[in-house]
């Protein structure tokens, strides 16, 4: 063994081992500590972290929820319109979802409720807040883009019934020119015309829609629930018989020809609904109800011509919505046309009374009363008459008939009747006391006493009155 000398690695000069018997042990030390520190290396490559060849980009919760979305066709035919579009907006990290349909191939039709406030006004950027999903055979939906809001309604109070109308016009990244348009009509609504609706459904899983159409719809006026809806051209109607499900504001309302007529806005509020209710007044339960904006109003991009311009404008306010609602509770209102009616009917044939129906309440309803209550044109046929004789002029006259207040499936408030059976009824008077004028006071209308009588008690009504005018 050769002889080895270490020196201080500071410099000293001074050799540390010169003894070759201390070299095997020295020898040994050093290669322990080579091996130890070999090993350290090791360990310390062993804990460094591995970094993967590709790290997927991190997507936020809105944009894995657009990823996640489905739109399928539902019914049994299986084959539904490809201008149908299912709309997510985005509206506080959150999704909402809507029903819309193409107007034009880059322009949606929807409703305005639809957006969030932050882009509901003309001119919006809707790049980041709005995205459209087309179905496709057996594929994932076409996914589109918004670009801009071209015209939105304000929506200027909480309650559906007051929007002039509740429709936006959204224009879309990329033009679908391989797919159908539909435009509005401004025909109007009818008194419970037939309409049918295409809309897309939101399953609860957040992700699944499905298109589906309802053909049992009918515009309503005079509803309760809008009272204001009361012709053809009123911009908010109540649609009856279409179920309302998530995601279907915005869908466009069809008559039998094909045109688009109006928008789904909102159903009717439950706490509208709970109100009825208590009223106690439903003779049928209430079919489905919503709010829809009427396209004999609403705007049309562009613009034209609406159908009626004093009602398209009309004054829509909570204080007129209240008071007509008011009056629909009315019962004068509500029994006028029925009374007038059996008045008629009994009066049609009497040269000499004229009758009238009066009021008796009977727990939730009122009994209806005949009695005299004037002579008609006196004048004319009190000649016929001589002698102290009494004229006895027999009738049928109802029998135990009721009527009341009630509400249908539609909303509608009208007088229910009951009882149809009828009962022989005599009445009296004496002509020749209708024959007197007071010489003094010649202008002072002939009275006299009338009896009535059926099947029970003799009536009697006294100084019945020639002038009828002054009962008005």
């Amino acid at each position: 063994m050769k002889k080895v000398s270490l020196w201080f690695i500071y410099g000293s000069q001074e050799p540390i081992i010169k003894s070759q018997k201390l070299c095997p042990y020295f020898c040994m030390m050093i290669a322990s500590i080579v091996m130890l520190t070999m090993g350290c290396g090791k360990k310390a490559e062993e804990e460094k972290p591995v970094t993967p060849r590709y790290t997927p980009p991190i997507t936020n919760d809105v944009e894995a929820d657009l990823a996640k979305q489905e739109l399928f066709c539902g019914g049994s035919d299986r084959s539904c319109p490809n201008y149908i579009t299912k709309i997510a907006v985005v509206n506080k990290d959150k999704l909402k979802f809507c029903t819309g349909f193409l107007t034009k191939d880059d322009v949606v039709v929807t409703a305005s409720s639809c957006l969030s406030d932050r882009i509901r006004f003309n001119g919006a950027n809707c790049e980041k807040d709005v995205f459209f999903f087309f179905a496709k055979n057996n594929e994932k939906p076409l996914r589109v883009g918004c670009k801009e809001v071209l015209e939105v309604s304000q929506l200027n109070s909480k309650e559906p019934y007051l929007w002039r109308s509740d429709v936006a016009y959204l224009k879309l990244t990329t033009s679908l020119k391989d797919r159908k348009i539909v435009t509005p009509n401004r025909s109007g609504m009818d008194d419970l015309d037939k309409f049918y609706i295409w809309s897309v459904d939101q399953l609860t899983d957040g992700q699944q829609g499905i298109i589906r159409k309802s053909e049992v719809c009918q515009s309503v006026h005079n509803s309760y629930f809008n009272p204001m809806a009361t012709n053809q051209s009123s911009p908010v109607m109540i649609m009856s018989g279409c179920e309302y499900s998530e995601g279907n504001s915005g869908s466009p309302i069809f008559d039998y020809r094909g045109k688009v007529r109006g928008i789904v806005s909102k159903p009717v509020a439950q706490t509208e609904i709970d109100e009825v209710l208590t009223m106690g007044i439903l003779v049928k339960p209430l079919k489905q109800l919503m709010h829809v904006s009427n396209y004999a109003c609403a705007p049309v991009y562009p613009d034209e011509e609406v159908l009626n311009e004093d009602e398209c404008n009309k004054q829509l306010d909570i204080n007129i919505y209240d008071r007509a609602q008011i009056e629909m509770k009315n019962e004068e209102n509500i029994f006028k046309s029925s009374i007038q009616n059996i008045e008629q009917s009994i009066n049609e044939k009497n040269r000499y009374l004229k009758m009238a129906v009066e009021l008796v309440p009977v727990n939730d309803a009122y009994s209806l009363n005949i009695i005299p209550k004037c002579f008609k044109n006196v004048s004319k046929w009190i000649g016929e008459f001589s002698g102290n004789k009494p004229l006895t002029l027999n009738y049928e006259l109802p029998k135990n008939k009721t009527i009341k207040k009630a509400m249908n499936e539609y909303g509608k408030i009208f007088a229910l009747e009951s009882g149809k059976d009828t009962i022989p009824t005599s009445i009296q008077f004496k002509p020749s006391i209708l024959r007197y004028i007071d010489p003094k006071d010649p202008n002072r209308p002939r009275q006299a006493n009338v009896y009535m009588w059926s099947d029970g008690p003799t009536r009697t009504f006294f100084n019945v009155t020639e002038k009828c005018d002054l009962l008005l």
